[in-house]
């Protein structure tokens, strides 16, 4: 009996070291996206800029209709300039919202069966999208902009 259970440790030990282990977000946890979004999630962190510092982290909802809240930071080598080209995610359709960072903007974005509401903002040198996502055909829909204001205003405060 006493062999089994050591056996048994050793390969739940062996198996956690083998296994690679889930990235963090580094603004946002799992907890507090899937209770931003109202159901479990799985996150996905990927860093597709030379700078490290900034990563893109994809929460994704198991629901029976699926939504997502993605989080994209950069750090800007010249904020002053390189801030437009966020801005122009948005478009004409860009809202300006107080209290998320600085020069921040919210729109409204459609794209296939899916609609979305996002938020770009920019905290001193480090530009900022919240993006949360969910079908079109979504019934009831859910308060996609409450979502990104509140997933927006956390990532804002601990990009500060």
């Amino acid at each position: 009996m006493m062999r089994r259970l050591l056996f048994i440790s050793l390969a739940a030990a062996l198996s956690s070291l083998l296994s690679p282990a889930e990235e963090s977000c580094p603004w946002l946890t799992s907890a507090t996206a899937a209770g931003i979004l109202g159901h479990s999630v799985t996150v996905s962190v990927t860093h597709p800029g030379k700078n490290k510092d900034g990563a893109v982290c994809e929460f994704t909802s198991g629901a029976a209709v699926p939504s997502a809240l993605r989080i994209e930071v950069e750090t800007m080598a010249n904020p002053a300039g390189d801030f437009a080209s966020w801005l122009a995610r948005c478009g004409a359709n860009g809202v300006p919202v107080r209290g998320i960072g600085n020069q921040a903007v919210a729109c409204p974005v459609e794209k296939g069966a899916n609609i979305s509401e996002q938020i770009i903002s920019r905290v001193r040198e480090r530009a900022l999208l919240v993006r949360v996502t969910t079908k079109k055909t979504a019934n009831p829909r859910p308060p996609l902009r409450e979502q990104a204001d509140t997933a927006a205003q956390l990532t804002a405060g601990n990009l500060f």
